[in-house]
């Protein structure tokens, strides 16, 4: 888990070094070398011990493909606490309304998507674990708000099918002891994220965000 904390920490030093710089001084590797997309990470997601990152890369006019991936394994086998997820989300979106004076990844989208996970949540009573990958599919809406010249807010929502098998078991003294196997057939909420966008990339701006002198 070192090297994902470690990942997340490098992340928001550089999102707070570009939040405090002037974008229209910035001509960095970051500016010339890289192409225009947008970095990001739910926060609510971090709240929760789950590193994430994800990616949204425009494609063409108001179309982009977004990709993102979470993984958090911690465990504390004696108190039988354990706290397993790891999986992702590729979805296409669609940009919405007037882009006058806004970032191509600005604004109301709408999106299609497919996800996959596994995970095991135990925290000293009954366990759930879905050992194999749970897979599904469904529609997302979201809102990504300009907050200075390469920072913005994602606000995504997203309604899906899920299915796949879950384990539940019990914790009695050093075992786990199987009670159920279930198919899991669910369609409801799987995706609620608040995330912070770095855009990064040539030109790669908020344009209603830049001061210019």
């Amino acid at each position: 888990m070192t090297r994902y904390a470690i990942l997340i920490l490098l992340i928001i030093t550089r999102l707070c070094a570009e939040a405090r710089g002037n974008v229209t001084g910035d001509r960095s590797c970051m500016e010339c070398c890289i192409p225009p997309v947008a970095l990001r990470s739910n926060l609510l997601s971090d709240a929760a011990l789950i590193p994430n990152v994800g990616v949204t890369v425009p494609i063409a006019g108001r179309w982009a493909a977004d990709l993102s991936w979470s993984y958090a394994w911690w465990s504390n086998d004696s108190r039988h606490r354990y706290w397993r997820t790891y999986g992702g989300n590729a979805e296409i979106r669609l940009y919405l309304g007037n882009r006058e004076r806004k970032n191509r990844l600005e604004g109301h989208h709408l999106g299609v998507y497919g996800q996959m996970l596994t995970y095991d949540f135990e925290l000293g009573g009954k366990g759930r674990m879905a050992p194999k990958w749970s897979a599904g599919g469904g529609i997302a809406y979201g809102y990504t708000l300009a907050i200075t010249g390469r920072l913005s807010l994602d606000f995504t929502i997203g309604i899906a099918y899920i299915t796949g098998k879950e384990y539940r078991y019990q914790p009695i003294s050093d075992r786990y002891v199987w009670q159920s196997t279930r198919d899991i057939n669910y369609i409801g909420p799987t995706r609620c994220e608040v995330s912070l966008v770095w855009l990064i990339g040539k030109g790669n701006v908020n344009p209603s965000k830049i001061r210019f002198r």
